[in-house]
C-alpha cells in the first residue's frame, strides 16, 4: 500500500510541462495507529498560503468492520464532535482500505479523522500515511492501485520469465549437446 502512494507522489513530482517544478512533499503521519471500538482519532492539518494537496492513505492491519478517513475543516471538526451540522471536505467509504486526495480552495486549519464507528464491536489497527504535497498545480487526483490488477502484472512477468528461462536452457542444452 505504502509503494502506491509513493508511486503516485513519484509520478506526481515528474509531471510533464513544468507541473512538477518546485514540488515539495512533507510527510505528516506514517504509522500504525490503534484505534478503540466505536471510537475516532484525528490529526490536525495546519496549511500555510501557499497551494497544496492533502494526500491521506490508510489499510487495517486488524479489526473486522473496517474505518474510514474523513477531512474536515477544523471548525467544521468541532461542529461534528458536537454532533452539529458539518460539511465534510472529504471522505473514504468505510473499508479494509482506502484513500483521499484533496486539493483545499483556501488555506485553512484541517482535522483529519480515522473513523471506527461503523459497528463499534472491535478496535481497529491502521497503517496511516498522511502527506501534504505542496506546488502540485495541474495534477489530476491520485488513485489507489487496484491489487487485483497488481497481482496480474506480477504473474503475468513471472510466466514470461519463466518462459523465457525455459527456451533459453533448451537451447543451452542442444548447443551441449552438438558439442559434445
Amino acid at each position: 500500500m505504502r509503494t502506491v502512494v509513493l508511486g503516485a507522489l513519484l509520478l506526481i513530482s515528474g509531471a510533464g510541462n513544468g507541473a512538477g517544478e518546485g514540488v515539495r512533499i512533507t510527510t505528516l503521519y506514517d504509522d500504525t495507529v490503534r484505534v478503540g471500538p466505536a471510537r475516532f482519532r484525528t490529526l490536525d492539518i495546519p496549511l500555510p498560503v501557499e497551494p497544496a494537496r492533502i494526500i491521506g492513505s490508510y489499510e487495517m492491519t486488524e479489526g473486522l468492520s473496517g474505518v474510514r478517513l474523513v477531512l474536515l475543516r477544523k471548525e467544521d471538526a468541532e461542529r461534528w464532535l458536537r454532533g452539529e451540522a458539518h460539511e465534510t471536505e472529504a471522505a473514504t467509504p468505510f473499508g479494509r482500505r482506502g484513500g483521499i486526495s484533496y486539493r483545499p480552495r483556501e488555506p485553512d486549519h484541517y482535522v483529519l479523522v480515522l473513523d471506527n464507528r461503523l459497528e463499534g464491536r472491535e478496535a481497529a489497527e491502521v497503517r496511516l500515511l498522511v502527506r501534504v504535497v505542496y506546488g502540485d498545480e495541474g495534477v489530476g487526483p491520485v488513485r489507489i492501485a487496484d491489487p487485483r490488477k497488481g497481482q496480474i502484472l506480477v504473474w503475468s512477468a513471472m510466466a514470461l520469465f519463466a518462459g523465457v528461462a525455459l527456451f533459453a536452457g533448451g537451447r543451452i542444452r542442444r548447443n551441449v549437446e552438438r558439442r559434445g
